[in-house]
């Protein structure tokens, strides 16, 4: 193809963007619920998974209980266990912290007016609360290893861990992430069925001039890119509104839905955070939408 026909590609390709007005307005519709859909699911999902990562960072720590029965000096001894192993090369402890049964109690009575009023008889004679260590960890690879130690040290029956809160919120990123995933796979689909449409109804027009051009020797550049035009051009529309639209819908609607009904408080991820991100990502489902669907539409009018 000469660069002297450049001019003219990019002409016909504006001319069929306007020449079918109601195919192309329903594929850039079509294209932008695409692209607003699969950015609110990547922000929520991006969202979760921040609300998550924080989550788990929070739930790395095991409580363990000292026996009621214990004397001080079991409760030193088990102290003692505890400074040993978290000097141990690979034992996971990051940190510990002793609360005697006396702070706990003090602390169950301040946590509500409910607790201290069943709390409130007893006194450091008669606090049936054990003594209780909290042990700060580093990674949920080796916890496993970790809580076989402290049951060693404190008995099976009194550690209490986060692991199964952990498993199901890892559980739960990961299938949002699968779900996210193929979303995308069946609307980008879906575009590309809607935008294939609309090049074929100009395909479709312009057959026999196709046709034509294909028996004096048009080349299939020379016959194609005005449709790739055509369809470059409605991705880059569809792009640029829905770039737009995800953001004001961002502000306005996801981060109210979010605050007002999540059960726990999530510091959302600042709009701004997701340029350049999102807009790259819309362009690059638009324009790869746009030619896709313009190059399957025309391929077999080429053979003639």
């Amino acid at each position: 193809m000469k660069l002297r026909n450049i001019p003219h590609l990019l002409g016909q390709g504006f001319v069929s963007f306007w020449r079918n007005g109601v195919m192309t307005t329903a594929a850039i519709l079509v294209l932008i619920c695409c692209m607003l859909v699969l950015g609110s699911f990547y922000a929520v999902v991006d969202n979760l998974g921040a609300f998550i990562d924080n989550e788990i960072d929070s739930l790395k720590t095991v409580s363990a209980y000292v026996d009621a029965s214990a004397s001080s000096e079991d409760v030193e001894g088990i102290e003692a266990q505890l400074k040993a192993l978290a000097a141990e090369e690979g034992s996971n402890v990051i940190s510990f912290e002793h609360v005697t049964k006396d702070e706990v109690l003090k602390q169950m009575m301040e946590s509500s007016d409910e607790l201290r009023e069943v709390l409130e008889k007893y006194t450091s004679e008669n606090n049936p609360l054990p003594e209780t260590f909290y042990i700060k960890f580093e990674s949920f690879d080796g916890v496993q290893t970790l809580l076989r130690n402290l049951e060693g040290i404190f008995g099976a029956g009194n550690i209490k861990s986060q692991v199964v809160t952990y498993e199901s919120l890892k559980d739960l990123r990961s299938t949002a992430a699968m779900v996210g995933l193929w979303l995308m796979v069946i609307l980008l689909i879906v575009a590309v069925l809607v935008i294939m449409n609309t090049v074929k109804l100009t395909v479709y027009a312009r057959r026999k001039e196709i046709a034509i051009m294909r028996y004096i020797g048009a080349t299939s550049v020379f016959v194609v890119a005005p449709f790739i035009v055509e369809g470059v051009l409605i991705g880059l529309v569809a792009t640029v509104i829905s770039c737009g639209l995800q953001f004001l819908l961002y502000n306005n609607v996801i981060t109210d839905l979010i605050n007002d009904y999540a059960a726990l408080k999530i510091n959302l991820v600042p709009a701004m955070d997701y340029v350049p991100l999102i807009p790259l990502a819309f362009l690059a489902i638009g324009l790869f939408a746009g030619v896709v669907a313009s190059a399957i539409s025309v391929k077999k009018h080429l053979d003639v």
